[in-house]
């Protein structure tokens, strides 16, 4: 597809798991946006980076690709929730809740949990449950062990610093009523998993340390409910009971040959039934409590109208709603889920529907049973105008009309909708006015629905005693065989709402939930509601309940949930965290060690194939100097000029190469020299080069002693070669601007350097070929009678020849030469000042201004020196610099130097080639 991916949908791919770079590959490769889903799944089939995961990550790709198959076989999950990440990925952010894993067609599970997990009296029991010293087997076992798998995840909840944690034990020691586990993926209906959840917390925990079973197995009397619990697993003064369910008390009035008869009982409901069609939680559940049934059969058999009442007795803790959405479709015998819209409060009154109201309630109810046929009436009559012929809005219909009238123009030949001008104007006319009755008879109807509504709910206000809060929302996307749920459940203390989609966590806007809760988009909407006692929001406003910190921040574990841990707990999170840590750690080095195997190899290729380069590029040059382009190919050089051969310290080099790649690789920049990383650290890297690199290429599992010296040696020489290398280039410059004055000065300040050395260095025999060339070519340049004269110059190389450097191995004839240049210029120009000039160097007058000159090296010239420097270094060093500035700038030097001052360099030789002195005629045509 051309276009580009909306952020939105971007969104939800990457929501569903997916990497941004992948789905933008599948959006470029797909020809519609049905094709994408697609496309991506079979890029994520493709992508072989899965199977090179290290061990530690096995569980985490089998668990993907058992939802990227999930998903497969599930299309309509459209947000369902999987992603491949890593542990420092995994990391949970401060102030955001825990998320749960999903372990295949189990979200509907996770929304519950998460539910529960938000009620503290619940978490607070199964924290503080101790089982049983003495374990049975069987159905009672395996409820004590869920209970303790609970336990181990709320505690992960708690205090985990992952972004979400495994319901895995949880899910998988689920059993039914006759001690079977249930198989994952397979109860896929909400009510019945939760049926059976609930029913064996409530039995492990009637074990809870030495206490007594208030449970008896007994037969279940008809057929099992999805939506109410007739096990004996549950009774009234469980404490899952008292939290999670209300008591229904029953009553049923029917005839019998003639006789009022009545039938009550009570029962326990989770969820309370609610009916789509009621369109809003008030009446439905009105219709819950209140229900006719028209063809029910008595003792007698006679079919008779029956009245049977569900009221509430006792309000209970939370107050839970399933909406029925599926239905069962006889022409396409299936299920089908209904999307209509479905409006519920955030605030609810309970009391009319509580059993000790009943009658006032019923009169009530009575009384408005007229104003309730009148709103029925004028609903249909709004739906007829909003559902025009059970299908568009009258108003909409109406408008349609006119733009097709208005295209039927002169106006607008070429529009496809006009079929030949018509004047239609006052048929427009017409319809715009019925468009315009149609929208004020839509506002009549609705004030008259709402005024209505105001007095029913009026008479109500005397029912106002027990308030309950929304607290969570369970949504479902998808239709009635398939999809995906995720659940929005609100902090009241913080006054947010979050999201949990499964691993995924994040806050939402009020909007958005109840956008996503009513049904605003088709397949999204509401299927479970639970409420929560207004006492118990109160105390959830006014104490920190869950602070959600993470165990680097200093509130970690400083909330009503951390006080129900004791010390074991304590640890248990900790450790935890710990192996957490570790993982990441490991993660992060096995990620690192990776990219310095990359780095080392672009390293190691680019030293051997650039020195190969190197060599056979100057192989022709006699008088060279060491390469300095970095510091493994100078050992290479040093080598080579050593031994006439390049591997003597071949493995030397691989640990330098292995130091600077590491160094890029890590954030603090530390490398293995210098004592800095771990030898446990350091032996990953081997074990990972070992497997990767031949034994030509990788280096030895540790340098030997002799080795390690001749490192250190290797990086002084390295340092000081470079060093004086910089101040040798700019000599050079110095000389090609015919700088001289610069140039003695920087002379002096090499030949001081390099008067240590070997004699064989070098840059000692550059500084000692320049200690006479120098001076040949700033005397005879002035000797021509043509020329001019520079008594600064003189008087600083007089400075600079006293110091008499390398006298030793000076020219035979050398101190008489100077002598016979310096008169050549007398003759030719007869100045007294070079007069003066030679009685000092004769006499060795060491005059302290020209001294003091000659000692003096300009801060311009320093900093060109430091910044030449500077871009040599031993342990930063690119492996794709590819000039070698100081050797280039060396040679390169050279070379204009014998052209520029080819005279001179012939004067220099025939010095050192003279039995006796070169006179002043013999100079003079030499310069010519």
């Amino acid at each position: 597809m051309k276009t580009q991916i909306n952020q939105e949908l971007l969104d939800q791919y990457i929501g569903m798991g997916f990497s941004k770079e992948l789905i933008i590959m599948a959006w470029e490769e797909s020809n519609t946006e049905a094709d994408v889903i697609n496309t991506l799944l079979t890029l994520s089939d493709k992508n072989n980076a899965l199977s090179n995961t290290p061990t530690k990550q096995d569980e985490e790709i089998q668990l993907n690709q058992a939802l990227i198959d999930s998903y497969k076989t599930n299309p309509q999950a459209a947000t369902s929730t999987f992603e491949i990440v890593s542990p420092e990925q995994r990391k949970r952010n401060n102030d955001v809740p825990c998320g749960l894993k999903n372990v295949g067609n189990t979200c509907y599970f996770n929304g519950l949990l998460q539910t529960y997990f938000f009620n503290s009296d619940f978490v607070k029991i199964i924290i503080k449950f101790q089982p049983p010293a003495q374990i049975e087997q069987g159905k009672q076992g395996k409820s004590i062990q869920l209970v303790q798998n609970l336990q181990h995840l709320f505690l992960s909840m708690i205090g985990s610093d992952k972004k979400y944690v495994d319901p895995s034990d949880v899910v998988k020691s689920i059993c039914d009523d006759f001690g079977n586990v249930l198989p994952i993926g397979d109860q896929k209906d909400v009510g019945e998993f939760n049926h059976y959840f609930l029913s064996r917390i409530g039995e492990g925990l009637a074990y809870n340390e030495h206490q007594s079973s208030k449970i008896e197995d007994q037969p279940h009397e008809g057929s099992s409910s999805i939506l109410r619990l007739k096990s004996s697993t549950i009774h009234d003064e469980d404490a899952v009971s008292k939290l999670f369910f209300c008591k229904v008390h029953h009553y049923l009035q029917f005839d019998q040959a003639g006789v009022p008869q009545s039938r009550d009982s009570t029962e326990l409901y989770n969820f309370i039934p609610i009916d789509l069609k009621d369109g809003n939680l008030y009446d439905a559940f009105d219709n819950f409590v209140v229900n006719s049934i028209e063809d029910f059969k008595n003792d007698l058999s006679e079919t008779v109208c029956a009245t049977k009442y569900n009221w509430i007795q006792g309000a209970p803790q939370t107050l839970s709603f399933q909406i029925q959405r599926v239905t069962y479709s006889k022409e396409k015998n299936d299920l089908i889920k209904q999307n209509d819209e479905f409006l519920f409060e955030e605030e609810i009154y309970l009391d009319r529907f509580l059993y000790e109201n009943s009658k006032r309630y019923l009169d009530i109810r009575t009384q408005n049973r007229e104003l309730k046929i009148k709103q029925k009436l004028i609903k249909q009559e709004l739906q007829q105008l909003s559902k025009f012929d059970d299908k568009y809005d009258l108003q909409d219909v109406l408008l349609t009309t006119v733009k097709f009238l208005e295209m039927q123009s002169k106006d607008k030949p070429n529009n496809p909708a006009n079929f030949g001008p018509s004047d239609q104007k006052h048929t427009i006319e017409q319809l715009l006015k019925y468009s315009q009755q149609v929208l004020k008879r839509k506002e009549v109807l609705q004030q008259q629905y709402n005024d209505l509504e105001e007095k029913i709910q009026a008479s109500y206000n005397n029912f106002k005693g027990n308030k309950y809060y929304l607290q969570s929302i369970l949504i479902h996307e998808g239709m009635a065989n398939s999809g995906h749920y995720y659940t929005y459940i609100k902090d009241f203390r913080l006054n947010k709402w979050f999201k949990f989609n499964d691993i995924r966590v994040t806050e939402e806007t009020r909007e958005k939930v109840f956008q996503d809760a009513i049904g605003v988009k088709p397949g999204i909407n509401a299927y479970l509601l639970v409420y929560l006692k207004d006492e118990l929001v109160q105390e959830e406003i006014k104490y920190p309940k869950r602070l959600y910190k993470t165990s680097t921040e200093k509130d970690y574990l400083q909330d009503t949930y951390g006080s129900f841990l004791n010390q074991n707990q304590i640890e248990s999170i900790k450790r935890e965290n710990q192996l957490f840590l570790n993982e990441i750690e490991d993660y992060k080095q096995a990620r690192i060690i990776e990219r310095i195997a990359e780095a080392y190899q672009t390293r190691f290729e680019f030293v051997n194939e650039q020195f190969r380069t190197i060599v056979n590029k100057t192989q022709n040059i006699k008088f060279k100097p060491l390469f300095t382009q970095n510091f493994p190919i100078y050992i290479k050089c040093k080598a080579t000029q050593l031994s006439n051969q390049n591997t003597q310290h071949d493995n030397l080099i691989k640990w330098i190469i292995l130091d600077s790649a590491l160094r890029e690789v890590q954030e603090n920049k530390e490398g293995i020299f210098g004592g800095q990383i771990s030898e446990n650290f350091q032996n990953k890297i081997i074990n990972k080069f070992v497997a990767q690199f031949n034994e030509f290429k990788r280096p030895t599992s540790k340098l030997t002693l002799s080795e390690q010296n001749d490192l250190n040696k290797f990086e002084q020489e390295y340092l000081l070669y470079v060093n004086l290398g910089s101040w040798a280039t700019i000599i050079l410059e110095l000389l090609e601007k015919k700088d001289f004055i610069q140039t003695l000065q920087v002379l002096q300040c090499l030949t001081k350097k390099v008067k240590t050395l070997e004699q064989q260095n070098y840059f000692f025999k550059f500084t000692k070929n320049l200690k006479t060339l120098v001076p040949i070519i700033l005397i005879c340049k002035m000797i021509p009678k043509e020329s001019e004269v520079n008594l600064k110059e003189l008087q600083l190389l007089q400075a600079y020849l006293i110091h008499k450097h390398f006298e030793y191995d000076d020219p035979k004839y050398w101190q008489t030469e100077i002598s016979i240049m310096l008169n050549s210029i007398i003759e030719n120009h007869n100045q007294q000042d070079v007069k003066e000039i030679i009685v000092n160097f004769e006499v060795g007058n060491k005059i302290k201004e020209n001294m003091d000159l000659l000692e003096f090296v300009s801060e311009e010239i320093r900093n060109q020196q430091l910044a030449l420097n500077s871009s040599y270094e031993i342990y930063f060093w690119s492996p794709y610099q590819k000039q070698d500035i100081i050797f280039d700038k060396l040679v390169e030097g050279m070379n204009k130097l014998k052209v520029l001052f080819e005279p001179y360099i012939k004067i220099q030789q025939a010095l050192k080639d003279a039995i006796q002195p070169l006179m002043k005629e013999d100079l003079e045509n030499m310069i010519k």
